[in-house]
């Protein structure tokens, strides 16, 4: 029996042979000679097999992925396919048997009828435009296309019209290719085959060998010597994905080479922009041209299939044929849908890598990060939290979240709009002490996660360390209110002191006393032994004057060898005496510094609250003059401002 292809080529050579020899007719007898030969044509069919050579499916799953089981895999019938020629103004010149039986044209009306009774109006008309185009450019048309059947319902088919040429590359005729829906559907090897990758992708699986794979599978099932996929991102170099070749192959040396220069070349990303499946070239390359496979191979057609997933990304399955003879046109319909199962699949690959890449991340960030429930209680940590905390990332997972801030987050939700649920991140500080002790404060940023339903589900927890920083201010603050040289308070710090210590005074109805010391011999000092022995006497009567007072008292150096001291919460002047005369007896020991003995004199000038001033300026004043007399006296004793109280 002879096949559907067999015809086909039988058709071509008729024509072409009629045409060769008919330069001597008129047009009336032409017309009428190639009219006959249709007829002939036409009515051949009824002797012809109504099954076109099955395309291995099921083979071409196979050998892509072994671990794909099918039950009915290796036999699943191919659905019927509709194979006929028609001319360019759409009568239909030669066709399989399988149009009898589904559009209900009878295998006599061949040459006589035209699709155009069998196919939509409005689909018709497109299809038109182009069967009847006098400059059609030499590619196919792939659409679904509804069909009319003789006294049955319209149906929906995918459709693929390929051009045939004569010698000087005429369109003189279509063959129409239409694939019928059967029970177990070609799809469905499709489906196995990419949730097998899909599944693959999901345990680790990389893109790369999964598109390695489905380019193996072409050539093994289909017999195409070279089958590559590469992809694009505008503005960047092709990259070459995967390739499988039918025949070994220097392909270290002499592929990489070919593929260096193709990916220089702008025609791949032109022929990326195409919307279906088209013939890249036939027989040689245009010189100049785009080089679709190594200088090595001559391959008669290259076919192109156009991949989209991703904004800006584009990319291309190409096909390379050996033989002469025209692809199958259901194979070639069979590739774009194939292109469509790979542009989901790297769609998905895409998505799966940003996860991967995000858990990556977000596992290896310095900070410690968690997720939380919306309770606060663990359900995510990266190795920074769980190496903190001296314990693995699993064995946390279900506990509280110890610095979760709930009070500020039921603030925040008071605040925001009740029916979103909406509201920003709460940022606070906290102290955390680690397995080896050490405490450090972090800040903590607490960010909400939501669904597609707006509903409030998580908690994303970032732990950033500033102890350095909160070192850092601490210190900064320390220098502002400290004198550089003793550490003891400076004037800053006196002056709120001493409005603290009043306030507190006036509160509990209390005394306040306020001494004013000056060393009487420090100038001496200075002059006899420099001043880093005067700053080394000045940092040990700074030690010794706080061991003379409580820890609630304030001991303060102004400036120079000026030192005030404030003792609150007194309720006798005999108490201001006490502290007054102690001072004295500590400084009484000179200062050993090195072989030499450094004896210290001071005087000291007494303030009281409220007997002399509830002013804060006005009792440093008083005591300051105080001092003075003290210096009069003698000096290494006490005045009180107060005169009387010096009698006592």
């Amino acid at each position: 029996m002879a096949t559907f292809n067999q015809l086909h080529h039988l058709l071509e050579k008729s024509l072409r042979d009629f045409q060769a020899e008919s330069s001597d007719l008129s047009d009336t007898q032409e017309q009428e000679l190639t009219q006959a030969l249709h007829r002939l044509t036409g009515r051949l069919t009824e002797i012809l097999s109504t099954n076109s050579d099955p395309f291995p499916t099921a083979d071409f799953l196979s050998v892509c992925d072994q671990t794909v089981s099918l039950r009915a895999p290796l036999f699943l019938p191919e659905p019927p396919q509709i194979h006929f020629v028609t001319s360019c103004d759409g009568v239909v010149l030669m066709a399989n048997e399988v149009v009898r039986d589904v559009l209900g044209m009878g295998l006599g009306e061949i040459g006589k009828v035209s699709i155009s009774g069998y196919v939509a109006h409005e689909e018709w008309m497109i299809l038109r435009s182009h069967l009847c185009s006098l400059d059609v450019s030499p590619k196919l048309l792939n659409s679904m296309l509804t069909i009319l059947p003789s006294g049955k319902p319209s149906r929906t088919v995918p459709c693929v019209v390929t051009p045939m040429f004569d010698q000087s590359q005429k369109v003189t005729a279509w063959h129409w290719g239409l694939t019928l829906e059967a029970k177990h559907s070609s799809a469905q090897p499709f489906a196995q085959l990419m949730q097998s990758l899909e599944s693959q992708l999901y345990a680790g699986q990389s893109m790369d060998m999964c598109l390695t794979k489905i380019c193996d599978g072409l050539v093994r099932a289909f017999g195409f010597p070279f089958v590559w996929v590469a992809t694009v991102r505008k503005g960047s170099v092709p990259q070459l994905r995967a390739h499988a070749m039918a025949e070994a192959f220097d392909w270290e040396s002499q592929g990489t080479l070919w593929w260096s220069e193709v990916s220089q070349q702008g025609e791949f990303f032109q022929a990326c922009e195409a919307s279906e499946i088209s013939l890249l070239f036939s027989c040689r390359p245009p010189k100049g041209g785009m080089v679709w496979f190594p200088p090595e191979f001559q391959f008669h057609q290259t076919w192109g299939v156009p991949l989209s997933y991703q904004e800006n990304c584009c990319g291309m399955l190409v096909v390379c044929s050996e033989g002469p003879e025209p692809v199958d046109p259901t194979v070639l319909g069979w590739l774009q849908r194939l292109g469509s199962e790979i542009e989901r699949l790297m769609a998905r690959g895409r998505q799966l890598d940003l996860w991967r890449l995000q858990s990556m991340a977000m596992g290896s960030v310095f900070d410690p990060v968690c997720v939380t429930d919306a309770q606060g209680r663990l359900e995510w940590v990266n190795e920074a939290y769980a190496a903190f905390h001296g314990s693995s990332p699993q064995s946390m997972l279900g506990f509280p979240l110890s610095s979760f801030p709930h009070a500020e987050l039921q603030v925040r939700r008071s605040l925001s709009d009740p029916s979103t649920q909406e509201f920003s991140f709460v940022k606070t500080e906290v102290l955390q002490t680690g397995t080896n002790g050490q405490s450090l404060v972090f800040e903590q940023v607490v960010t909400p996660l939501l669904n597609e339903q707006e509903d409030l589900t998580h908690f994303v927890v970032i732990w950033h360390d500033v102890t350095a920083r909160k070192t850092q201010e601490l210190m900064m603050k320390h220098q502002a209110y400290h004198d550089p040289l003793t550490d003891l308070p400076n004037r800053i710090m006196f002056e709120d002191r001493l409005e603290q210590a009043l306030a507190q005074a006036r509160r509990n109805g209390t005394l306040l006393a306020l001494f004013f010391l000056d060393l009487d011999n420090f100038k001496t000092i200075n002059d006899y032994h420099g001043h880093q022995t005067g700053d080394r006497v000045l940092r040990i009567v700074a030690e010794r004057l706080t061991t003379c007072v409580r820890s609630t008292d304030t001991v303060a150096r102004l400036c120079g060898d000026e030192f005030t001291v404030i003792l609150q919460g007194l309720d006798h002047v005999q108490d201001i005496r006490q502290v007054a005369l102690k001072i004295l007896e500590c400084l009484i020991p000179p200062i050993q510094l090195g072989k030499e003995k450094i004896p210290i004199q001071i005087s000291i000038g007494i303030s009281v609250y409220p007997k002399d001033s509830t002013d804060p300026h006005r009792l440093l004043e008083i005591a300051d003059q105080a001092m003075y007399r003290a210096k009069e006296c003698g000096g290494q004793c006490w005045s009180f401002a107060t005169s009387e109280w010096n009698d006592e």
